[in-house]
């Protein structure tokens, strides 16, 4: 029942983002006269249709997008009564065809390319904008009122043993003395010292601690096999420690976060911190988001790499990558996993509603990327007509007129497959290999 919750919450929130989405466009259009004839949450077949005004606002059965169908995105007629020519010449006069038919005697002051540059730039920029609008709030919200868990120099878990590769959790493999029970490997010094749950580190090693950060810092400047001093507090008493650290292998990454088959030693205590919920002041969203938005750029720069990664564990195999590219089939799913757990409901919210703001922020840098069918290519082709014209009156020519945005549409159809062909192969990665909370 709590998965079922979590996925309608989380549709909830999509369908929510995608019709503000399309109301960034449709709004603006509206105020500068243009003529919406369609508002549609979704793809495919029409569920359900509505009729307010001039407009006819859908809800259809792929809840992966959505879109307004404004009068006049292509031009009816190549300009200078020149004819379409190439493979696509009979796609393309069938776009200017259907075009035409939309546009009335009475409508025909209404159409989108008779728009100003300025004009046409607010309409194509106001979806991703909206998008961007709704990341900042869902991050405020995250980061200001519902917070993040941040580890403390309170001991949450005693490891009792070193992990290794055949026991990475550092589990005692049967139950009584310290001696013999931790096959392969050691007691932990924790485990020997006698640390307990609810204890709180306040030094390493000479070194005043506060956060997790700090204790971390300070084993950084030992190896293992040194011998250092531990205090802590214990039911309002101090109390110090002398041990040997030990040594742990841990895997090894790259830059971008993948496994490179290597290990590093490091020394190791054997202690896990507990936890406690943070929240950040509003000042500070802005840094995090920024920090963020990098992140996701480069993972944007990335992505053909990575579909074809995924696209080739697939096909041979191997598992799955879990900081590869997953659908809103796959996060959806997550968001049902997250809702059934047994986690608090803070950190469900905060997750869920993470994954909302993330995707609407990933959105946002991508529906600007300078390719039709995309926003962005619109917005490219107003720019690239804006600086067209100012050339020509520069060398005192006639106005070009408006770009013909229809001669664009081989390369839209080669930009709508390779996106559908991404988006196929992520949906059948998330169908038969999903990320889940354990990935």
């Amino acid at each position: 029942m709590l998965e079922i919750l979590g996925i309608l919450i989380f549709l909830g929130l999509i369908g929510a983002s995608i019709g503000l989405h399309e109301f960034g466009h449709f709004i603006p259009a509206r105020k500068f006269g243009v003529k919406v004839s369609e508002f549609a949450i979704g793809f495919g077949p029409t569920l359900f249709a509505k009729n307010f005004g001039e407009t006819s606002f859908r809800l259809r059965a792929l809840p992966v997008g959505g879109f307004i169908r404004m009068i006049g995105m292509y031009l009816p007629v190549r300009p200078n009564g020149k004819e379409d020519k190439g493979f696509f010449a009979s796609a393309t006069e069938a776009a200017r065809l259907e075009a035409a038919r939309e546009i009335s005697l009475t409508d025909e002051s209404r159409t989108f390319y008779k728009l100003s540059v300025p004009k046409r730039l607010v309409i194509m920029t106001g979806g991703p904008l909206m998008n961007l609008v709704i990341a900042i709030f869902m991050f405020t919200f995250i980061l200001s009122i519902v917070g993040f868990q941040t580890p403390n120099t309170t001991i949450s878990k005693v490891i009792e043993c070193v992990p290794t590769r055949a026991n990475p959790e550092g589990e005692l493999s049967n139950s009584g003395s310290i001696s013999g029970v931790c096959k392969g490997s050691q007691a932990t010094p924790a485990s020997l010292l006698g640390l307990k749950t609810g204890d709180k580190l306040v030094q390493v090693a000479g070194t005043s601690i506060s956060k997790w950060e700090d204790f971390a810092a300070a084993l950084k400047k030992h190896s293992p096999g040194d011998q250092i001093q531990l205090k802590l507090i214990r039911d309002s008493k101090t109390l110090e420690f002398t041990t040997v650290l030990a040594a742990v292998e841990i895997t090894k990454y790259d830059s971008k976060g993948n496994e490179t088959g290597k290990y590093i030693t490091k020394p190791f205590v054997g202690v896990s911190p507990d936890f406690y919920w943070q929240t950040m002041s509003v000042t500070e969203v802005p840094k995090y988001m920024w920090d963020f938005t990098t992140a996701t750029v480069e993972s944007l720069m990335s992505f053909p790499v990575r579909i074809y990664d995924l696209a080739y564990r697939m096909a041979t195999g191997k598992e799955r990558d879990p900081n590869g590219p997953i659908s809103v089939v796959g996060v959806t799913r997550l968001s049902g996993e997250i809702a059934a757990s047994d986690q608090s409901l803070r950190s469900k919210v905060q997750q869920i509603v993470g994954m909302a703001a993330s995707l609407n922020l990933f959105l946002f840098l991508f529906n600007l990327l300078p390719f039709l069918p995309l926003d962005g290519g619109h917005v490219a082709g107003a720019i690239f007509e804006s600086v067209r014209r100012r050339l020509a009156k520069f060398r005192g020519k006639a106005d070009p007129g408006p770009v013909d945005i229809a001669r664009m549409l081989p390369i839209t159809y080669l930009v709508s497959l390779l996106l559908l062909s991404a988006g196929l192969i992520v949906i059948v990665a998330d169908a038969i290999a999903p990320i889940s909370l354990n990935s």
